[in-house]
């Protein structure tokens, strides 16, 4: 979870460069919020969001919760995996090429703000899972309960 919280701490200064960038006039400001967003999207997040994914498997997987048997372990796989396919697909190649054009174009700027907020929330939503574990087990889950409470 640390690493995960990690990931909000980094998608949190994102966003704020990202807001940072659209409404300063100044361009030597405007491009050092590229540079370091770059940096944070493209060299920081993959690591973090790979190192998420990894313990996540790995701690429900070694522990009582397993990896498919609670329904909000299954929503925080999913998420993860969404947002990792985010941003490889979309937020890398938005980042590359804001840092590119030198941020020339602000409806860039503002698809990056959008996804980096979208991010944010799925990622605090995930972090409120860990923490409420709400829906109960899923089919999976059930299912060694019922047979070991069989005489």
């Amino acid at each position: 979870m640390t690493v995960a919280v990690g990931w909000v701490g980094i998608e949190i200064a994102q966003l704020l460069l990202g807001l940072v960038g659209l409404f300063t006039d100044d361009e030597a400001v405007v491009r050092a919020t590229h540079v370091v967003m770059e940096i944070l999207g493209i060299e920081l997040i993959a690591g973090i969001a790979w190192m998420t994914l990894l313990t996540g498997l790995l701690l429900s997987a070694a522990t009582q919760w397993g990896l498919l048997k609670h329904y909000w372990i299954v929503v925080k796989l999913v998420l993860t995996v969404v947002l990792m396919l985010d941003g490889h697909f979309f937020l890398q190649h938005w980042l590359r090429e804001q840092a590119e054009t030198g941020g020339a174009s602000e409806s860039l700027g503002l698809r990056l703000v959008v996804s980096m907020s979208v991010a944010l929330v799925l990622l605090v939503a995930a972090t409120a899972l860990s923490v409420y574990k709400p829906w109960g087990k899923t089919r999976r889950g059930r299912r060694p309960a019922a047979r070991s409470a069989r005489p």
